[in-house]
Parts: C-alpha cells; sequence; structure tokens
C-alpha cells in the first residue's frame, strides 16, 4: 500500500504533534512546517510530493492565499474556519471550530 504524503503548516509546533498522534502512521507520511518558518522562502523552496495540506488558520492571510494558489492541485484542509460550518470552496474544505480530530482524520 503506498503511503499518503501530508504537508501540515501550523504556527504551533502542538498542533503538528496532536495531528501525528490522530493520523495512521501506516497510511499516512506526515511531515510539519511550524512556526518563522512558514514564509514565503519556504514557500519558494518547498517541492515535496504531497497529496494532501494541512493549513492553520493563523497563518498570514496574504501568505495563505499563496499557499492554496499554490497547492491547488491537492486537497487543502484549512483548521479551524472560526464561525463557520465544515464546508468546501473551490476544493479547500473548511473546518469548523472547534475541529475534532475524527473529523480531521475523515478529510484525509
Amino acid at each position: 500500500m503506498n503511503n499518503f504524503n501530508v504537508h501540515i503548516l501550523s504556527l504551533k509546533r502542538e498542533i503538528c504533534s496532536l495531528i501525528r498522534k490522530t493520523l495512521d502512521n501506516e497510511k499516512y507520511v506526515l511531515s510539519c512546517t511550524s512556526g518563522e518558518e512558514i514564509n514565503e522562502k519556504f514557500l519558494s523552496g518547498f517541492n515535496n510530493e504531497i497529496h494532501c495540506l494541512i493549513l492553520d488558520k493563523g497563518i498570514n492571510p496574504e501568505l495563505a492565499k499563496k499557499i492554496k494558489d499554490k497547492f491547488s492541485n491537492i486537497p487543502i484542509i484549512c483548521l479551524p474556519s472560526l464561525g463557520s460550518d465544515t464546508n468546501v470552496s473551490n476544493g479547500i474544505k473548511y473546518m469548523s471550530e472547534p475541529f475534532k480530530l475524527s473529523e480531521l482524520k475523515k478529510s484525509c
């Protein structure tokens, strides 16, 4: 069985750890970029093959838009979307707050 590569972009490293504990390591290969490492330089140099991107809500909106544009060909899950229900727009899944890890697991 091929592994499913998921990359997490989160301002807090704890979010990455929590998601790692939730998703099955036999099925998913998880990588994470967190904190100040999430910037224009990272985005321009990131060429890893990934199948899904998990994007934290706290990322600068302008940078988040560039990230969404660069990875428009794969599923993107935005965590969480404050004040909204789970929905999908332009292929991007927006999760509600507080998000449930079980819901995330179903989305990947």
